[in-house]
């Protein structure tokens, strides 16, 4: 995986540019397109031309006085229809000689289109507020360059002394300050990280969560896929991310750069990180250091079933993970197998309440 200064592209969006000081004495009013205030401005840009879209590259805040357009509804309408065609983020309308007020031709355009048009009541000078936003989206820039430089050396330098899975997502979840969850591709959770309760509280609706892929990236949800050389095999999501969608994406992708890496070094494999999810579940239990009740959310999102089981945990003395994982599948039995740090192997079993949990726990340690 290749990040490129491209990619790091910062953004403000409509609605925050709108918030600006330089902008609130303007007296902004939004007479279209109320709905899309969350596109994101890439530039400022000041046109007056009615085809102002052939120089657009997307994601302009578009400026005007409107004094070409006064008078010709058809230029009005046009003007509206060539922004919308290059997918300019919004146009600002500084009413005056040209525009006493809000043209209907160009704001219908504009409600049509779903383009957010602005007007601004007072006089305004363009050049104030086409540098406060250029200034803003420089400074982004820089501190999202700062900022991934800064995760990428991080992360390399956990990877190269050797640091478990668990210390590179402890060090994603600081930097994001939310909840971090990797899983494989049926969704079944490897390793989380992050403050407890936050966790406990993604964990304990993770079905949900899984079955709508975590909500938009607009609702603080970031993923990021895990893989390489056309394989897909997990991937890792900032559940709730409070800062901007283009910061959140960084760290998600510098993050998953990392744990690609960190399998490829011999970090451990999909299949490895699911027994080191698997052992450090059964050992929170057997230590009794967590209590039960906050084991579920886990448990559940490892795959176990808990709607209404009873869960019967057991130690083999002799048993290899591996061939009591075997013996799972072709009793059919649900749980979770993990070697613990005495040597023993923990089963954590878990059956429908219907059936004989006695007999069906027998059946397996005979086995």
């Amino acid at each position: 995986m290749t990040i490129t200064l491209d990619s790091l592209e910062p953004a403000l969006s409509v609605r925050q540019v709108l918030t600006l000081e330089r902008v609130l004495a303007g007296e902004p009013e939004v007479v279209a397109g109320a709905s899309h205030l969350d596109r994101l401005v890439r530039w400022v840009h000041v046109a007056e031309a009615a085809d102002v879209g052939v120089m657009l590259t997307g994601g302009e805040m578009v400026l005007t006085t409107g004094v070409l357009l006064a008078g010709d509804e058809d230029k009005q309408a046009e003007y509206v229809r060539s922004l919308h065609r290059a997918e300019a983020a919004a146009v600002v309308l500084g009413l005056g000689r040209a525009f006493p007020a809000a043209p209907d031709v160009m704001r219908r355009a504009a409600e049509r289109c779903g383009l957010p048009m602005v007007v601004l009541h007072r006089p305004f000078p363009f050049a104030e507020l086409t540098e406060e936003v250029q200034s803003r989206l420089v400074r982004r820039k820089f501190a999202a360059v700062s900022l991934s430089e800064a995760v990428r050396t991080e992360l390399t330098a956990l990877i190269t002394a050797g640091a478990p899975l668990q210390r590179l997502l402890d060090e994603v979840a600081r930097h994001s300050a939310c909840p971090v969850v990797v899983t494989n591709l049926a969704h079944r959770v490897l390793g989380t990280a992050g403050e407890r309760p936050a966790v406990d509280d993604v964990l304990r609706d993770w079905e949900r969560i899984a079955r709508q892929a975590g909500g938009t990236e607009g609702d603080g949800w970031i993923r990021a896929e895990l893989g390489g050389r056309g394989e897909r095999w997990g991937r890792i999501v900032l559940c709730g991310y409070r800062g901007d969608t283009a910061t959140g994406r960084l760290l998600a992708d510098r993050a998953a750069e990392a744990l690609v890496l960190h399998r490829m070094l011999g970090g451990g494999t999909a299949c490895s990180w699911e027994e080191q999810s698997a052992q450090s579940l059964l050992t929170d239990l057997v230590s009794g250091v967590v209590p039960a009740r906050q084991l579920l959310p886990r448990a559940r999102a490892a795959g176990l079933p808990v709607n209404r089981p009873t869960f019967v945990p057991l130690v083999a003395r002799d048993g290899a993970p591996a061939r009591l994982e075997r013996l799972l599948r072709l009793l059919g039995l649900p749980g979770l197998v993990a070697e613990l740090a005495d040597g023993a192997t923990a089963v954590l079993l878990s059956l429908p309440r219907d059936q004989d949990a006695g007999a069906l726990a027998a059946h397996f340690a005979t086995r």
